[in-house]
């Protein structure tokens, strides 16, 4: 959204995600290299990441993942605009603006001295702190909803929505990873499930322990509370007993005998209650 609301909007924009560049790569990567300039080397030479977003934008995402060494060369090069490709000695200039982001925490990494103090002010001329999605619980479902119409799309599936139980586990949980843990376990869920609602048993959500995830409401409570009406307690066993061994044919990835283990049944006693209650 930064970027195609910019001046700079008609040209490219470049996403380079620093934690997953090699150590010893990241400066051909960001600034290309002349052709033989090291063993490997491209006898064509290559252009580097920076000069691809030439009248663009360049986003750093993960910037608190680059080496000491990759962050001198970033700052000489945020400084003047100006880099050399690796075993070059013509100068490049570059219009480009530079986006980053990260979710550590930069000003503890500056104090631990793991990160620049003249490259966090060079890169934070304009600073926007997004709070994590624990700390805007609100965003959760829409972007929920919007990671499933996009990646239903996207793999040929036919899913419309999100169960009320599959929307109360994603209220619950603990989004340690922020928005691409969301959009993992979404992406997953599209994957592994048929659709066309999200159920609870698509997500497969663990709890710290490495365990699926209960359903719990948003009260804390491990079950919720017993209405003034009453329930169909018959209805409610079997319902959780089908979830429980949709869940294990999961983990067992199909294999009924595994499933019946982690349930602790016998297979024919798991068989049995697999086909009373039509789980597939």
């Amino acid at each position: 959204a930064i970027h195609y609301r910019s001046p700079n909007f008609r040209g490219p924009l470049i996403t380079v995600n620093c934690a997953s560049l090699p150590k010893d790569l990241v400066e051909s990567e960001l600034f290309g290299y002349e052709k033989g300039a090291f063993s490997g080397a491209s006898t064509q030479g290559k252009r580097g990441l920076v000069e691809e977003a030439q009248n663009g934008t360049l986003f750093l995402d993960e910037v608190g993942d680059l080496s000491q060494e990759a962050q001198a060369k970033l700052l000489r090069f945020l400084e003047s605009g100006e880099f050399y490709r690796i075993g070059g000695t013509k100068k490049f200039q570059v219009n480009t603006r530079v986006v980053s982001a990260t979710n550590k925490d930069l000003d503890h990494m500056i104090e631990k001295g793991l990160f620049r103090k003249d490259l966090y002010f060079r890169l934070s001329v304009v600073k926007v702190d997004v709070p994590s999605l624990n700390e805007r619980r609100d965003d959760i479902l829409p972007l929920a909803k919007h990671f499933l119409i996009q990646l239903s799309k996207k793999f040929g599936k036919k899913f419309t929505a999100i169960s009320p139980q599959a929307e109360r586990a994603l209220l619950a949980h603990q989004w340690t990873g922020n928005v691409r843990e969301l959009l993992n376990i979404i992406e997953r869920a599209v994957l592994i499930g048929t659709g066309p609602e999200l159920a609870l048993e698509d997500l497969l959500i663990k709890d710290r322990s490495g365990c699926l995830e209960a359903e719990t409401p948003l009260n804390g409570a491990a079950f919720p509370p017993l209405p003034p009406t009453g329930i169909n307690l018959p209805s409610v066993r079997e319902e959780m007993e089908a979830f429980y061994i949709r869940a294990a044919l999961r983990l067992a990835k199909g294999n009924e005998s595994k499933a019946a283990m982690l349930l602790k049944l016998n297979h024919h006693t798991f068989r049995y209650r697999r086909k009373k209650l039509k789980v597939e």
